[in-house]
């Protein structure tokens, strides 16, 4: 049998070089991002807000909205486990957290399990109160997890990494007397870089995480967007997404892509009214000190970085 191709005579140099440089491609990621118009976004949270008594952010918003997108179909909430796609049990988020430091600051993060069986009032909550726990050293899980890392020399921390998520996902065995939680990540990641002035990022795929969805909403803005035919100012969110491509190809992400842009555009349509959220201003105490910064408030909206 023949070949289908023939050698090129001639190459240029950096050609050449290149063709040696790098090896060929095998990353599965997919980028993508959205710009979403947010007034209504921006008016549902302030309604949610005045009805319940609670202050939200627009990153416990568009947990919300990546939690009801990954629950439209049980083929979304997947993962790759020994070469294979698996499904996950639970829906589960997980969420960014910058903590600040003497010098520099650090990344963590947390985990909210079965989110898509939350509103938006109880995935604000969780977050704010799990986020303070792991800013205050108060996350005894993720406090271990540390003193481990930190009694670990740093050329050994890649084949520790890598002999944990085998242990964990691939056998796997229960680490979690060893202070190393099982699956701590989930089916979807959110990194908001709105704290820091950024309207468009994106975000790698962290291997050992199994997770194969990171959005990266970014700081709202103006922005003449055409309405009904119109030309109107607008507010507007960039939202960076990176997939992995083992798991979704364009019609999977088609599907999830449509109902960011449909919710987020048109939260009434999509979610419970704000009048319902009433009943939970009963009983609290007022949280107006928190650390939480208010969702219209562009620059500084996110806590979660």
């Amino acid at each position: 049998m023949g070949k289908y191709w023939s050698p090129v005579k001639k190459l240029s140099s950096w050609r050449k070089i290149s063709v040696g440089m790098w090896a060929p491609p095998d990353d599965p990621t997919i980028y993508g991002y959205e710009t979403l118009i947010v007034d209504k976004a921006l008016q549902y949270i302030k309604e949610v807000e005045e009805a319940s008594g609670v202050k939200l952010t627009m990153t416990s918003f568009i947990v919300l909205v990546m939690a009801q997108a990954m629950a439209q179909d049980p083929v979304l909430n997947v993962m790759v486990v020994n070469g294979r796609i698996q499904k996950r049990n639970t829906l589960d988020a997980f969420c960014q957290v910058m903590i600040p430091g003497d010098g520099q600051a650090d990344l963590s993060g947390v985990q909210i399990r079965s989110v898509d069986e939350l509103n938006l009032v109880e995935i604000n909550e969780a977050l704010k109160g799990r986020a303070k726990k792991v800013r205050a050293g108060e996350d005894q899980g993720l406090e271990r997890q540390k003193k481990m890392i930190d009694r670990v020399p740093p050329w050994l921390i890649r084949k520790m990494v890598q002999l944990v998520d085998f242990l964990t996902f691939n056998v796997p065995i229960d680490l979690d007397g060893l202070g190393v939680r099982s699956d701590p990540f989930g089916s979807f990641m959110v990194s908001s870089v709105a704290s820091f002035d950024i309207r468009l990022g994106f975000a790698p795929l962290v291997p050992a995480s199994r997770t194969p969805l990171v959005a990266l909403p970014g700081a709202i803005f103006d922005r003449p967007m055409v309405v009904d035919g119109e030309i109107k100012a607008c507010k507007v969110m960039q939202m960076g997404c990176t997939f992995d491509h083992r798991c979704y190809d364009g019609y999977q992400i088609g599907v999830i892509v449509r109902f960011i842009r449909g919710s987020v555009e048109n939260p009434y349509e999509y979610f419970p009214h704000p009048s319902t959220f009433a009943k939970a201003k009963a009983g609290r105490v007022d949280d107006s000190s928190d650390d939480m910064e208010p969702a219209l408030e562009r620059e500084e909206a996110p806590a979660e970085a």
